[in-house]
């Protein structure tokens, strides 16, 4: 195929997508997501799309560029793509790792419950496939609970940690975003997406079930819990952001040392939203 055929293929399958794609930040608008496919497509700096079998599921995750490691994770219902600023920003300069959670995206699940303890332990995983010992996290939504999870029980492994719209336990999160009407609405834009790249578009009721579930009665995170962690974090939120802010602060608080960063005008889709605000942050405490 032809650069421009590139192109021209990337573009529409980024439409279709962004289209797809529901869970909680992204509905009717493209936020950049077009761009990053053909970026994906013609820039070179992918340097494979892989799986890794780890605890009974298929892992799919893709590599970018070269130097510190950096593992990207995305929240609930979604995909790596919707990590795409932070695999453009720091490809350039870091060996980037997007994943797909279990039994979302690409990845494949495996029977019983879906939780966050289980997540984290497939990432700490992985790391051990890629012979990676230690390296910064960013996760966003329930990828910041992930990356929560790694840093309490696996402290050695986590070098900084950027947890971004991500709370400790269920009411941190208002009540009504588990209502029916609300719980529906993911449920309808998640299965456009998982229709589109899931291994087995069948298995949607199952993964959709376990997903809601886990939701609604995790994480379950104690104070002393989140005190276990060592390493450098930042906890961001958007000052409109679906997490209430005084469970932000109060997560920000339980952590030592801490820093906690408030975005103007975001949403707790802040880095589909303003994708310089959130990446120009991210190099400036990763980096230091």
């Amino acid at each position: 195929m032809t650069r421009r055929g590139k192109i021209i293929a990337g573009i529409a399958a980024a439409l279709v997508l962004v289209l797809a794609a529901g869970a909680w930040f992204v509905n009717d608008k493209l936020y950049g997501l077009p761009g990053f496919v053909v970026w994906r497509a013609t820039s070179g700096e992918l340097d494979g799309r892989h799986r890794a079998a780890i605890d009974g599921v298929s892992i799919y995750y893709e590599t970018y560029g070269s130097g510190p490691p950096v593992l990207l994770l995305h929240g609930a219902g979604a995909s790596l793509e919707t990590m795409y600023p932070f695999i453009t920003a720091f490809a350039k300069d870091h060996t980037v790792i997007a994943v797909d959670s279990r039994a979302q995206g690409r990845s494949t699940d495996a029977p019983g419950p879906i939780t966050y303890s289980m997540m984290g332990a497939d990432m700490i995983a992985l790391l051990d496939t890629l012979h990676i010992a230690k390296t910064d996290v960013i996760g966003w939504s329930d990828g910041g609970i992930i990356g929560l999870d790694m840093a309490m029980k696996h402290p050695t492994r986590v070098r900084r940690l950027i947890a971004i719209g991500a709370n400790y336990r269920p009411d941190g999160v208002p009540p009504e975003t588990f209502s029916s009407a609300s719980m529906r609405e993911m449920e309808r834009g998640a299965k456009s997406l998982y229709d589109l790249i899931a291994p087995d578009p069948s298995h949607f009721p199952v993964v959709i079930e376990k997903i809601g579930t886990m939701l609604k009665t995790e994480p379950n995170y104690m104070i002393a819990d989140l005190g276990r962690i060592r390493c450098p974090t930042l906890i961001v939120a958007g000052e409109h952001d679906l997490i209430l802010r005084r469970h932000t602060d109060s997560l920000a608080h339980a952590i030592p040392g801490a820093k906690e960063a408030i975005v103007p005008g975001a949403s707790h889709a802040g880095p589909l939203e303003q994708p310089g605000v959130y990446t120009a942050m991210a190099r400036d405490f990763l980096d230091r």
